[in-house]
């Protein structure tokens, strides 16, 4: 306390009492709600925002001296503000990690100053990182809590933002009418407030589900007027969004040329933004023309980095889809056995993510690739794969088998805690250890005759 009132002391005697004040008002309200961002840092975080779609390193200069700004007075809802704000940057440059620990920070100070508003905007935030990493139940609890919390306050408009997210999280998990559900709800809130950034961002998800359910006519429909939203609204980051999904149209519907040139646009727009994300999605898709096209060389450049730009991310979801795109390749070639090996590390990441959708696809081409190699009885397994992922019993048997393979592992370690189980795993390093003995000197020995019957023919 006395050290409090030493710091205000020092303040004051600088001439700086009004910004002392302004930093200690926010600690010392007992109510949750709303707390005030000073008004420099707001500015500055405001113009920030403005260009963060067309001029990011613009807007991170911004947002380091909104920061400097905010700590110079160490005012907590203003150094919680820009947090946020350089969160939503970095994540959009593909640097999840130092996003998520902003994020974090964000919501550890605002939970300080009981900011309930802050504290929901940080956890929608935090809930896309989980989204992206594929850990889908973590973010469905963060949306929810958002969506709570901006409710609770009357946010209704800023409420949305979490129900996209949890309706694209439906539309990875295949159940597109669920998803629609919660995007026709946000599309209506959206247009009785006006905010047209939230009904371009709808529109996009909507189209993005009406590509999965096979309906080309009102997925162009609905991603051209997007796409003329954002034009307006000079927001070239929703823009590269609906350039990329518009070629997803036209390459469904074998216009070939038209989506390699919408893939092109979207994927310069993303470059020039630095969107690496967006990248990764972008060049998978102008992996899958060429491989169409027969260039195949071309494509397989584009895979590769579309999935090295996934493991950077550490997107699964992404990875995942990007290994089938080049076991597709493979099979073109008639390189069955590749494929099926990218195939398999395809579906080994699916199956965690209980992406249904997906892991149909990666079935249907593993069980073609058998049968070209007329590995019959193979092919035969992952027909029988596919078909139990007709419906949405499946993720029922991934969750009774996850829950399965929990509790082995957990009798695992029981077995193995205490002095018991310390002399139980010694000896069986024991065991292992004489085992690889014996077969290190039964490979001498069988070596030794090779190499007399190698010298017998040769002598012959």
């Amino acid at each position: 306390m006395k050290q409090g009132v030493l710091n205000i002391f020092l303040k004051f005697s600088r001439g700086k009492l009004l910004p002392a004040l302004l930093a200690l008002l926010p600690v010392l309200s007992p109510f949750r709600g709303v707390t005030q961002v000073l008004p420099g840092v707001e500015n500055l975080v405001s113009r920030a925002n403005e260009l963060r779609n067309s001029n990011p390193d613009q807007a991170m200069q911004l947002a380091t001296m909104a920061m400097n700004e905010a700590r110079r007075v160490n005012h907590i809802p203003s150094i919680a503000r820009v947090y946020r704000f350089t969160g939503v940057l970095n994540f959009m440059t593909g640097d999840l990690e130092t996003a998520a620990r902003q994020f974090d920070s964000a919501i550890i100070l605002y939970e300080k100053v009981k900011d309930d508003k802050g504290i929901a905007a940080s956890l929608n935030n935090l809930g896309v990182i989980y989204q992206e990493r594929g850990d889908y139940s973590r973010a469905i609890d963060c949306f929810d809590e958002s969506v709570r919390l901006k409710l609770d306050l009357g946010d209704t408009a800023g409420a949305t933002s979490g129900m996209i997210n949890t309706g694209t999280i439906y539309s990875y998990m295949g159940n597109n009418g669920k998803a629609l559900q919660i995007f026709g709800d946000v599309l209506r809130i959206a247009s009785e407030n006006r905010d047209t950034a939230r009904i371009i961002d709808v529109k996009i998800n909507m189209g993005t589900v009406y590509i999965n359910d096979k309906l080309p006519d009102k997925a162009l429909e609905i991603l051209l007027e997007a796409a003329s939203l954002s034009k307006i609204t000079m927001d070239n980051y929703s823009l590269a969004y609906c350039y990329n999904n518009i070629g997803g149209v036209y390459q469904n519907t074998r216009q070939d040329t038209k989506a390699v040139n919408y893939f092109s646009q979207a994927l310069a727009l993303r470059d020039d933004l630095g969107d690496v994300a967006g990248m990764a999605t972008t060049l998978d898709n102008l992996g899958k023309m060429y491989t169409r096209l027969g260039e195949y060389d071309k494509a397989l450049g584009y895979f590769f980095q579309a999935l090295k730009n996934n493991q950077q991310l550490e997107d699964k979801r992404s990875t995942a889809i990007c290994l089938n795109s080049i076991g597709e390749l493979l099979m073109k070639k008639h390189d069955f056995h590749g494929a099926i090996g990218y195939f398999t590390k395809a579906v080994s990441i699916a199956r965690d993510l209980a992406l249904r959708q997906e892991i149909r696809v990666m079935y249907a081409n593993t069980m073609l690739s058998y049968a070209a190699l007329q590995e019959f009885d193979s092919a035969q397994v992952y027909l029988t794969n596919y078909n139990a992922t007709a419906d949405s019993s499946w993720y029922a048997a991934i969750n009774a088998e996850k829950a399965m393979a929990s509790q082995q592992e957990t009798g695992q370690n029981q077995l193995i805690s205490g002095k018991a189980g310390y002399y139980l795993l010694a000896g069986l390093l024991a065991f292992f250890a004489m085992m690889s003995i014996l077969l290190f000197v039964r490979l001498r020995a069988f070596q030794k005759r090779a190499m007399n019957l190698i010298s017998r023919q040769r002598r012959l």
